[in-house]
């Protein structure tokens, strides 16, 4: 019931209208639901980029020449001799198993960096190299790629099931420090309890991402760090973590 104060006779709101508003955004807790919006992850990831696209853009050409390079470095594993024969490559076997490897920390890197977005801190080149875990990240990436590849073997299908369900494996590992089966079991949890949202926003990228590999793949600079950073969007908001304005 409303009061009315002694003195003044002014009319006060009931007790219950003066409770705290609820909170702006609902994340939720824990792997299953908590509410995500496909349109406010990807707007979310287009805001951090532009206040931050050169650091971004960098990044990403810098991922992607390191393996390159290695590989041109230290040869193919397989290649013609002078004579056209087939000719096998010690070094060249190398050069791809290290650029694999590598690979999977630049995936860490980039992860880094979106996480430090979504924390609120715009990350800067250094930021992408602050991985304390790095034999967990390969041990991780191993896995993942593995399981990947096997799945290859019955059909793309297969594959892309196996990409999805293990997609967050990497981010887990690098975000809370769990070990590479944790994280595997971690993004498992994680995809199948909120499939549908999740496979829409997969969906959403996948199209922007076609979309910026038209103009010769240019475009891949600006999509892959937006897919990058709403996907970390998506992984926070369903865990219930905290994510940045």
């Amino acid at each position: 019931m409303a009061t009315t104060h002694p003195r003044a006779g002014t009319r006060l709101l009931p007790e219950a209208a003066t409770s705290p508003p609820p909170p702006a955004n609902d994340y939720g807790s824990g792997f299953g639901g908590p509410q995500l919006s496909v349109g406010a992850a990807i707007t979310y990831g287009w805001n951090k980029f532009k206040d931050n696209a050169l650091v971004w853009v960098g990044v990403v050409i810098l991922a992607g020449i390191i393996p390159s390079l290695i590989l041109w470095i230290l040869g193919a594993p397989i290649a013609l001799d002078d004579n056209d024969q087939l000719s096998y490559s010690v070094v060249g076997t190398i050069g791809v198993i290290i650029a694999v490897l590598i690979s999977y920390v630049i995936q860490g890197a980039l992860i880094r960096g979106a996480l430090s977005e979504v924390d609120g801190t715009k990350p800067a080149f250094g930021t992408f190299l602050q991985i304390s875990n790095i034999g967990a990240v390969i041990g991780a990436g191993l896995l993942v790629g593995v399981a990947t590849s096997i799945g290859f073997l019955f059909c793309y299908l297969p594959a892309l099931v196996i990409g999805y369900l293990l997609f967050y494996t990497l981010t887990f590992v690098i975000d809370q420090n769990q070990n590479p089966i944790a994280a595997i079991k971690s993004s498992f949890s994680l995809t199948t309890k909120n499939f549908s949202s999740l496979a829409l926003l997969a969906i959403a990228l996948i199209g922007i991402n076609i979309v910026g590999a038209i103009p010769a793949g240019l475009g891949l600079l600006v999509t892959g760090p937006i897919t990058l950073i709403a996907s970390t969007y998506a992984y926070r908001v369903l865990t219930g973590g905290p994510v940045a304005a």
